[in-house]
């Protein structure tokens, strides 16, 4: 994983004492307001870089867990500063609540959260004095290597700064990994259960009916989505725990690869043989894997607005040799429908779209989604939008082998020009009448659907992604 504890400004001696005067300075200052209680929030960071993209996220979690805590107890919170220096992140809340109250509370909490020990909340009485823990009935904080008293072992000076700063970076990364990962193969579930809820959707199973399957309803899509949960999350650690470059992303792929392959089978057994998610294993699976490398060697950017652009980069370079095995396809060799659309017209379908980058949904999509949802206020209006557009702009695969080439085109063309001179409310007028003419002819846009659940994935995480429940 990419935690670089070297990104960040080393600090000396001289400053980390400065700071301690301006902390105490702060509070007592805070403290002529008369709250009654004032607390301080540092984090415990051995080494001389006190200040990363990682321990940035670190104080964001402890700020909610004091937020949730003061909700919990009734209090409030009658003022608030903070302090971004390169000494380290400080936090201080002047409160309605006792002291006491507020210090077991986060006492409980550092000794139950996986990264509590890294806290550290000072409780002050009005008259300056700590609330101690020892006089709550608490032990005093424990080493984070040897488990004895912390301040025995900082006294006698028994584990050296690299020891410390090591089984820091541990703490982070085991938990970081753990708990990103698992954010993102979530929200993988949640985008493919509204995508399968979004309706009418033409000839495709949703909440109003079955569309052109006869095989298959919303609960076999629902079962499928749940079976497929640890199947993301594991992608989506992976990504997170790949060690290598930019550059040696094709590698990540293999390992996801073989993911996917796993994960067929357990599609197959939850839904008795029926192929719900195929598609959306292999794009879905590449973008929770792109997710979790992005959170891990491209943090700062990962929580930028323009997070998509970094997504679609590192699914090119992850996905840079993926048509190489269509170079030797020819009408006499073809055997899938997929290399036979190849062989015959050039139509590369999803994997084209992947090698590219996933342009239809990252650049042109997932805009076209939020602008819709942004006028029209709803996340189904604004799914069924960026539906029509991917049903007259992707090569759709489903849609060409359900009907055939030359209908497939046509229907196409006629959407695409439909889409770009009507306004929204015609677009969705036409759903029910384009459903009926799909139902009757058999046709599923089901590679079009699987661009739907991703372009639901990127909202989801966009609105989310620095705020996983910790």
């Amino acid at each position: 994983m990419h935690i670089c504890w070297t990104l960040g400004p080393v600090i000396t001696l001289a400053e980390i004492l400065d700071a301690r005067e301006h902390r105490a300075w702060i509070q007592q200052e805070l403290l002529l307001q008369k709250p009654a209680s004032l607390l301080s929030f540092t984090l415990n960071i051995a080494g001389p870089v006190k200040v990363t993209p990682f321990t940035k996220w670190l104080y964001h979690l402890g700020c909610r867990l004091i937020q949730r805590g003061i909700q919990k107890l009734d209090g409030t919170i009658l003022e608030t500063r903070e302090e971004k220096k390169d000494t380290g992140w400080e936090g201080f809340f002047s409160l309605t609540l006792s002291p006491e109250i507020i210090k077991s509370y986060l006492v409980e909490q550092e000794l139950q959260h996986p990264l509590g020990r890294l806290f550290d909340f000072d409780v002050l009485r009005p008259d300056g004095s700590k609330v101690s823990r020892e006089e709550l009935g608490f032990s005093e904080r424990t080493c984070l290597i040897c488990g004895n008293p912390a301040f025995s072992c900082g006294r006698s000076r028994a584990h050296s700064a690299q020891e410390l700063q090591a089984k820091t970076t541990e703490m982070i990364q085991d938990f970081y990994t753990e708990r990103m990962s698992i954010h993102i193969g979530m929200l993988m579930q949640k985008a493919l259960l509204y995508e399968v809820n979004t309706s009418l959707k033409p000839g495709l199973v949703d909440r109003l009916h079955n569309g052109s399957h006869k095989d298959m309803c919303i609960d076999t899509f629902v079962q499928s989505a749940y079976a497929l949960t640890p199947y993301f999350i594991e992608c989506a650690k992976t990504g997170l725990a790949f060690e290598g470059s930019d550059t040696e992303l094709p590698n990540l792929f293999l390992k996801l690869r073989t993911l996917g392959i796993q994960a067929e089978s357990t599609m197959l057994q939850a839904t008795k043989g029926i192929n719900t998610h195929k598609g959306i294993i292999f794009s879905g699976g590449i973008f929770c894997g792109a997710a979790g490398y992005a959170a891990s060697a491209h943090m700062a950017d990962f929580k930028d607005s323009k997070f998509p652009e970094l997504i679609a980069l590192i699914c090119e370079n992850m996905l840079s040799g993926l048509l190489d095995d269509y170079q030797n396809i020819t009408l006499s060799t073809a055997r899938t429908h997929g290399e036979k659309l190849y062989a015959h017209y050039g139509i590369t379908g999803i994997r084209g779209e992947a090698a590219k980058g996933f342009p239809h949904v990252l650049k042109y999509g997932f805009p076209v989604f939020q602008k819709a949802l942004e006028t029209l206020s709803s996340l189904n209006k604004a799914g069924l939008i960026a539906l029509l557009y991917y049903i007259g702009n992707v090569e759709d695969t489903n849609l060409i082998i359900r009907s055939d080439y030359e209908t497939a085109t046509r229907i196409q063309h006629t959407l695409s020009a439909f889409f770009k001179t009507a306004e929204y409310e015609e677009q969705l007028k036409i759903l029910p009448a384009l459903d009926t003419f799909f139902v009757s002819r058999n046709i599923s846009p089901g590679g079009s659907a699987d661009m739907l659940a991703l372009t639901y994935f990127l909202w989801f995480l966009s609105e989310k992604n620095c705020y996983f429940e910790e």
